[in-house]
């Protein structure tokens, strides 16, 4: 139990990074300022007036500790919840199945932390072990290992404690919605006891004890400032609203299923790796066919519900963790106490030998938890993970604070724009007086249309200036951290616009004004040159933030084209922290650059030996490969990276341009056939915000008709093609190709034509 406690604190103390906190803070500050709580959106200028229906009190909470201990009393505040929840798991290490569940617990720790953030959400583990604990021991009081009248009694007196929970759950966060999922699947469990006849009468007396704190609890529920129309917004979270296409997994990466293959299974036997949920997955497999067998089948359903919910969205790995670990335990010991009979020398043998391999797995397990408590107070398992957090407490490194710094100091004017992950950072330092265009409450499908369509075009399209002009964007901020930073869009393109002009840059982020003449003095003023701006490190600094500082800059660098500084950069972070996987990656990918194949090739490797991200360092080998004509070395690299990843679609489009390198022309086409549904599952309704996958599709598809002697097919593919990315003049060269093997040389013409006006 204290080696847990010890686990899950140092698991919370980290500096605080999510990317929902700032609009959380932002809210709170609202509510305190206005002493009101908001039914409409009052943070972005791009959707005024729009339903809002969110708890807001959460974010007061985290408005009031920031307010007196700022981010550091916000990591330690979220650590504290992270404990607590897990104390709530050990409940009593007296009971017999105590030490299975301090066991579970120290395996479930990961899980619940990853959830451990300044977000609403953390709660909803915390009041879902609370629930959890308190309907199990009510369901198992008077029988098995938890029997006596003593404990029965307490249980009935605890039930209490869930009507005043849900009153905070209900006005903190909408997953509140998780504790009627649990009444209901107790009342599920004790209607399946109801068919065993020995304990009917034992499930009559709970129900008729239950149902007064039972109903007070779902009263409950009604009492916050929405009233039943909190239950929308807790549904659409839940994925289960009638907007629930506005949660698509491309958004929010918690909703991505678990990828399910045998690399994927095979990552779990890494024992330097923290992340324990196909062993609890293992755990929940043993508890289902053991409750099954003891005919505890409500017990069964719930632990498979609890599965599958975690195997289809990342969002609930916490939840199932903690199902495990109440209902697991208890299970798992019933099991060990009721083994068969024997006599008492048997016994006395048996016991024995249970007793010597509980006490090897016991040491193993104390050996593995002390070696990742190590690498948390090292960094380490954030450093391997490619993760914005380290160690200790206060802000991530990852939020562009210096170039909020710069926008409110020289008041820079007009509407802001930032992307989706800036939204809530941009709400909170940068708001009321610059309110944002998109953040992580108000999912408006015009309004993540309009983002993703701008991010597809370049800053000097018409696209942009239309946009512009009718939301009156005079002012950009974009992320250029790595870790969902940079890359989106083109550092290049921004540095290269002639609309708009870069004022600050630092290895975060980036500042653009409109090009125009009310704005020339802060241009004239502050005007970057991408070619030879300088990046100035930390002073003073310690070793990691400096590691941090160059592999950013390295990276920034890279895509600046400034391949020799980008160089001595990442060679720098690499000398300061030998084992950060993302900085031989960044090497990886300069040297492919310069076409120094061979280093590329290694510098993947490392990356991938450091324990970096396998997916993506995977599909870079096979890109590598793949340029270099080894297609048999490339297909096996990107079936691994698409065997990893949770969103496949890309992966499967590259191995279709591989297999047709391959001469397979079938399997290339089942290729595509995937990438396209898996494109159409994750994407649905919004594939034109994607056009450029789609497109790349139906050209490759184009190519293996034309291959196999199919013109009429090829043609109709690659009409899709530029259909989809009309301003390719590449594929209507390739169109007009096709038309002219097929004789078609009025079309072909046409084809050349319009991709000639699109080259110049």
């Amino acid at each position: 139990m204290v080696l847990a406690l010890a686990y899950a604190l140092l698991s919370g103390l980290h500096t605080v990074f999510d990317l929902d906190m700032g609009w959380h803070l932002a809210t709170g500050r609202w509510v305190v300022q206005h002493h009101a709580v908001p039914s409409t959106d009052v943070l972005s200028y791009t959707s005024p007036g729009a339903e809002w229906l969110y708890p807001p009190f959460a974010g007061v909470l985290f408005y009031g500790i920031y307010s007196v201990w700022g981010y550091a009393g916000l990591t330690w505040f979220c650590m504290l919840v992270l404990v607590a929840t897990v104390a709530c798991l050990l409940r009593n290490a007296s009971r017999p199945d105590g030490g299975l569940a301090a066991a579970l617990a120290i395996l479930a720790v990961p899980a619940i932390a990853w959830r451990s953030n300044p977000r609403a959400d953390l709660f909803t583990p915390l009041f879902f072990a609370v629930f959890l604990v308190q309907l199990w021991t009510f369901h198992t009081s008077g029988t098995g290992v938890q029997g006596d009248a003593a404990a029965m009694r307490w249980a009935r007196l605890r039930l209490w404690i869930l009507p005043l929970s849900m009153l905070l759950w209900v006005n903190l966060h909408p997953g509140f919605i998780a504790g009627l999922g649990l009444i209901v699947a107790y009342l599920l469990m004790e209607v399946l006891d109801l068919l065993v006849p020995e304990r009917r009468r034992a499930v009559l007396d709970r129900l008729r004890t239950a149902w007064p704190p039972l109903t007070a609890t779902v009263f409950a529920t009604l009492l916050n400032p929405y009233g039943p129309r909190v239950f929308k917004a807790s549904l659409l979270l839940a994925g289960l609203g009638s907007g629930n296409q506005e949660m698509s997994p491309v958004v929010v990466e918690e909703l991505t299923p678990v990828p399910l293959s045998s690399l994927s299974l095979a990552r779990f036997l890494d024992w330097r790796n923290p992340d324990s949920f196909w062993w609890l997955a293992l755990v929940a497999a043993a508890v289902i066919v053991l409750a099954a067998w003891r005919r505890q089948f409500g017990a069964a359903l719930l632990m498979v519900a609890a599965l599958y919910g975690s195997m289809q969205h990342r969002r609930y790995k916490g939840l199932f963790a903690i199902v495990v670990v109440v209902v697991g335990s208890t299970i798992l010991a019933e099991a060990l106490q009721n083994r068969r009979p024997g006599s008492a020398k048997a016994a006395a043998r048996r016991s024995g030998r249970w007793g010597a391999l509980g006490g090897v797995a016991a040491g193993a397990l104390l050996l593995v938890t002390c070696v990742h408590i190590a690498d948390l107070i090292s960094s380490r398992r954030y450093i391997a993970a490619m993760a914005p957090m380290r160690f200790g407490v206060g802000e991530s490194w990852w939020f562009p604070e210096h170039a909020a710094d710069f926008i409110q100091r020289e008041h820079l004017p007009g509407n802001l724009f930032q992307v989706y992950n800036l939204g809530g950072f941009a709400a909170w330092r940068l708001g009321p007086a610059y309110p944002d265009f998109i953040d992580g409450r108000n999912l408006a499908p015009d309004v993540l249309d309009e983002e993703q369509q701008l991010l597809a075009s370049s800053p000097d399209s018409p696209v942009w200036t239309i946009e512009a002009d009718r939301r009156h964007i005079n002012l950009l901020l974009f992320s250029l951290a790595r870790f969902s930073g940079i890359g989106s869009p083109d550092l290049m393109s921004l540095c290269g616009s002639k609309e708009w002009r870069p004022v600050y840059m630092d290895e975060v982020s980036v500042v653009l004004l409109r090009n125009r003449s009310e704005n020339r003095p802060w241009i004239d003023r502050y005007g970057v040159d991408c070619q030879t701006h300088g990046f100035t490190p930390p002073q003073p600094a310690s070793r990691m933030e400096l590691s941090n500082f160059y592999a950013n800059a390295g990276d920034i660098l890279l895509h600046l084209g400034r391949q020799s500084e980008a160089r001595e950069a990442l060679e720098h972070a690499a000398a300061l922290s030998p084992d950060d996987p993302s900085v031989p990656l960044a090497l990886g990918q300069l040297f492919e650059e310069r076409q120094d194949l061979a280093e590329a090739e290694q510098a993947y490797k490392r990356s991938l030996s450091l324990g970096g991200e396998p997916e993506v360092v995977w599909l870079c080998l096979g890109r590598l490969y793949s340029s270099q004509g080894r297609y048999a070395e490339a297909r096996a690299a990107t079936l691994t990276a698409a065997q990893l990843s949770a969103m496949p679609a890309n992966e499967y489009s590259m191995l279709g341009a591989i297999d047709l390198r391959l001469g397979q022309p079938e399997q290339a086409l089942s290729d595509y056939a995937r990438a396209e549904n898996l494109g159409e599952q994750y994407w649905r309704g919004r594939e034109d915000q994607h056009q450029a996958l789609f497109a790349q599709i139906a050209e490759g598809r184009a190519a293996v008709y034309a291959q196999s002697g199919d013109l009429q097919q090829a043609i109709e593919s690659e009409q899709e093609a530029t259909r989809r990315m009309p301003e390719s003049a590449s594929r209507w060269k390739t169109l007009g190709d096709l038309y002219g093997k097929a004789g078609q040389v009025q079309l072909a013409e046409q084809a050349y034509e319009r991709a000639s006006a699109l080259s110049k």
